[in-house]
């Protein structure tokens, strides 16, 4: 089991992502189909996150995509489309699509659809979704096993919230693939853009 503890490393490596950062993972789909359903224009291939982010200056709504494992990992420093349940549900009909994000606005979301029906979703610092629906007993315990207390109020005992970190450990426990420093700095990313 990861906990929030194993992704510590990517503040450090790339700072920016504190103020905003949209992961989807998508299983049994290839980086160019994920772009295909997730953006409205191709923008090429781009070398790891960092390449991402660069794009990101000119095309505010990138997603770059790239294969780990039998998931597609797609990842955008700001565009919402894999929180958008249009897109989401027909693209995972038939499989499954997990997104966690925190936008600028320090908005937070992690959401699961499964064949067609969004199955998740809340926001992990207020443990409910916008409805103020508490999360699932089985969402508490991943939060837990991950290093977070879903029932505090308050941050951990560092004085911070550790979600995103804890989103990226939930996902790479759920998943069973790790997103680490060598598939951020060196995959090939398939990039388009979402506007």
């Amino acid at each position: 089991m990861k906990t929030y503890r194993d992704f510590e490393w990517l503040f450090r490596d790339y700072p920016w992502t504190e103020n905003g950062l949209h992961v989807t993972y998508v299983l049994d789909a290839t980086p160019a189909a994920v772009i295909e359903a997730m953006t409205v224009r191709y923008l090429g291939e781009f070398r790891g996150l960092h390449g991402i982010n660069e794009v990101g200056w000119e095309e505010f709504s990138v997603v770059g995509a790239a294969a780990l494992g039998n998931w597609t990992v797609a990842i955008a420093p700001m565009a919402w489309a894999g929180s958008d349940d249009e897109l989401m549900v027909p693209l995972s009909v038939g499989r499954e699509v997990l997104t966690h994000s925190r936008s600028v606005e320090a908005v937070s979301s992690f959401d699961l659809w499964q064949d067609g029906v969004h199955a998740v979703h809340f926001d992990p610092l207020f443990c409910s979704d916008a409805g103020l629906n508490p999360m699932s007993e089985a969402w508490k315990s991943r939060m837990r096993e991950v290093g977070l207390d879903p029932d505090s109020e308050g941050p951990t005992p560092d004085g911070k919230f550790h979600l995103i970190e804890a989103s990226f450990a939930m996902a790479a426990n759920y998943t069973g693939v790790q997103i680490t420093p060598e598939f951020l700095s060196t995959s090939t990313f398939v990039a388009g853009s979402d506007d």
